[in-house]
C-alpha cells in the first residue's frame, strides 16, 4: 500500500484506509510478552505514581512491568507504547511503507484506552513531527486545528514550548469520529484533541524529523521459521 496518499501540507481524513492494523487480541499478546513491557517503553497517561514490583530469580529485566500492574492500570487510565514498529508483521510492514514512501524514518506508539472517562492527559496539544494515525479498535473522535505559525524561530529556538493543554478559540478545521481501519493525517503544528468514545486502540506513525533515512533506519527483515 502507497502511503504517499497522505501527503499533503493540511489535515487529511481517509474512511477505512487500514482495515485489520491491529486488533484487540493481537494487542493482548503483545501486553503478555513480559520483555516488551520495560518500563521505557510504557508511557503511563494520568499518573504520576511511581510503582515498583519485585521480580523472580529468572527475570532477566527487571525493569519489565509485570502484567497484573499493567491489567491495573489498563483499568483506570491511558497507556501508550512507543518503539512498537516492530510489534507485529503488518505493524512492521506499515512502517517499512511510510519509510520508503516519505524517506523518514518511523515508529509506532500505540494507544490504548479502556476508561472513557479520563480526560485525555494531553488535551488540546500539537506535536513537532507529522503524525499518521490508524484507528485500530472503538470510536475516537478527533479535533484538529489549523497550524501554529512560527513555532521554530531563528537558530532552532522554540517561540512556544508550551505546546500541551492548549485553549483554542477558533473552530477546529476537522471533526471526526474515526472507527476501526480510519486514518488521520496531522502535519506537525496542528493542535488536535483525541477523545475515546469507546474503549480505544490505536496506532500512531510519527515521521523523523531527519531527511537521511539510511543513518540509522530500522532493520524491517521479518523472520519466518
Amino acid at each position: 500500500m502507497k502511503t504517499d496518499l497522505f501527503l499533503s501540507e493540511g489535515v487529511k481524513f481517509k474512511k477505512n484506509y487500514k482495515p485489520d492494523l491491529l486488533s484487540w487480541n493481537e494487542m493482548a499478546n503483545i501486553i503478555n510478552t513480559r520483555p516488551l513491557m520495560n518500563d521505557k517503553r510504557v508511557m503511563l497517561l494520568g499518573d504520576s505514581e511511581r510503582y515498583k514490583w519485585l521480580c523472580s530469580n529468572w527475570t532477566k529485566d527487571p525493569n519489565c512491568f509485570p502484567p497484573s500492574l499493567i491489567k491495573k492500570i489498563l483499568d483506570d487510565m491511558m497507556i501508550f507504547f512507543t518503539d512498537m514498529s516492530r510489534a507485529t508483521e503488518k505493524i512492521n510492514d506499515f512502517a517499512k511503507n511510510i519509510e520508503d514512501d516519505y524517506g523518514k524514518q518511523t515508529d509506532a506508539h500505540i494507544y490504548v484506552c479502556r476508561n472513557i472517562e479520563m480526560k485525555h492527559h494531553f488535551g488540546i496539544h500539537y506535536d513537532y513531527n507529522h503524525n499518521i494515525i490508524v484507528q485500530c479498535e472503538g470510536i475516537t473522535n478527533f479535533k484538529v486545528w489549523d497550524e501554529v505559525k512560527d513555532v521554530i524561530g531563528s537558530g532552532g529556538v522554540l517561540n512556544n514550548p508550551i505546546r500541551n493543554r492548549l485553549e483554542m478559540d477558533a473552530e477546529p478545521i476537522m471533526d471526526v469520529d474515526m472507527e476501526s481501519g480510519d486514518a488521520i493525517w496531522i502535519p506537525k503544528h496542528f493542535p488536535h484533541l483525541a477523545t475515546s468514545l469507546t474503549p480505544r486502540l490505536s496506532v500512531s506513525f510519527p515521521l523523523a524529523q531527519c531527511t537521511d533515512i539510511n543513518t540509522v533506519r530500522e532493520d524491517r527483515t521479518w523472520i519466518t521459521l
